[in-house]
């Protein structure tokens, strides 16, 4: 898996790709619930311990998988994607705690706009009038909930849009920086949890968050305690099914991947936890917003099964001399000109076939 993550996202079949967002979409579900459970039913308030416990199950786990070779320089090459990712998860536990589900999922589809920003403004990619319009409806549906949000916390709403640029970022910078190329997935969560340790324990000092833990009475249930280690050990999944749906796909599609994953959370999430006000106009645009998110996610699968199906096309029939001559650049001098009138011929047989008149290239 790792090398065929190198390839870049253009190399992988369908298949491939919708098994890494199948496996990004199951984690992330699994890791939200466990997390909403801690902090809203058990009403456990300490994000940064839950992070901490995450990062230090990540950085035990992938070094005893890959033992990779430590590295001072990489550390340093790695340090702002590390920072990034603290403050990532943070804000995303926070945000969990502060906010019902549904309305946590709507916010979190402002991830989009923010990819597409950042990809417009730092890698100068531009979107189709399709993608801007999803986009639209998602980001118009997720307004109107939140003005129609019966359970309004400014704490939880601003943890979640932080959480939303700072995924964004997240997303751009494994995809792009050019100190990730030649890491291993592995390797990758190794020294992004390993630095990601002092950066939550020094936190956690300053908030004092160490010292009233050692009072939590949350610790003492050891139902809780399972649920608190079974959230540790999602962090390692949803952080590597992160990189895999990334490098495989693209930013933004990641992003729309989580949406999808929200649409089923949204509904799920409405029953099973009792903070959830129902709203005939927060539901319609609960609903506006997944049905966007649905749209782009099936338009964006079918044009990167076009595009591998027309790759694969002509890298087993070229089509005419030239695209041939290209193929076989290693071919002597001499033997250019018969390729060329090979390709002339089966252009002049493909032309007749089909009633065209030939013209010469």
């Amino acid at each position: 898996m790792d090398q065929q993550q190198q390839q870049g996202s253009g190399g992988h079949k369908p298949m491939v790709r919708i098994a890494s967002i199948l496996y990004f979409m199951g984690s992330s579900m699994l890791v939200q619930f466990t997390t909403k459970a801690i902090f809203t039913t058990y009403q456990f308030h300490f994000p940064l311990t839950v992070a901490l416990l995450q990062m230090t199950f990540i950085s035990i786990v992938t070094f005893i998988v890959a033992k990779p070779e430590v590295s001072l320089g990489l550390f340093k090459s790695l340090a702002p994607l590390a920072v990034i990712n603290v403050l990532n998860v943070v804000s995303g536990l926070v945000g969990t705690g502060g906010l019902n589900v549904p309305m946590f999922i709507a916010l979190r589809r402002f991830t989009l706009l923010f990819t597409i920003l950042l990809e417009r403004f730092w890698l100068k990619k531009t979107h189709d009038w399709p993608t801007l319009s999803a986009m639209g409806i998602m980001i118009g549906g997720a307004l109107i909930a939140a003005l129609t949000d019966m359970t309004f916390s400014l704490y939880g709403y601003s943890a979640v849009l932080c959480n939303d640029v700072l995924t964004s970022l997240y997303l751009i910078m494994v995809k792009n920086a050019p100190v990730t190329r030649g890491l291993t997935t592995t390797r990758m969560l190794f020294y992004n949890s390993t630095m990601s340790i002092p950066l939550l324990l020094f936190a956690m000092y300053s908030r004092n968050e160490l010292g009233r833990l050692s009072t939590a009475p949350q610790l003492q249930n050891p139902e809780f305690v399972v649920v608190l280690f079974l959230a540790s050990a999602l962090g390692l999944s949803i952080n590597h099914s992160t990189f895999i749906c990334t490098r495989i796909n693209e930013p933004l599609m990641t992003s729309v991947a989580g949406n999808l994953k929200n649409a089923v959370m949204t509904v799920v999430g409405a029953f099973a936890f009792p903070d959830f006000v129902f709203d005939p106009a927060n539901t319609l645009g609960l609903t506006l917003s997944m049905t966007g998110a649905i749209w782009y996610a099936t338009r964006s699968a079918l044009k990167a099964r076009q595009k591998t199906m027309k790759d694969t096309l002509l890298q087993q029939q070229p089509v005419i001399g030239k695209d041939r001559m290209r193929k076989l650049s290693g071919t002597s001098q001499d033997d250019i000109q018969p390729i060329i009138l090979q390709g002339r011929n089966d252009s002049l047989e493909m032309r007749m076939t089909q009633n065209q008149p030939f013209s010469p290239e």
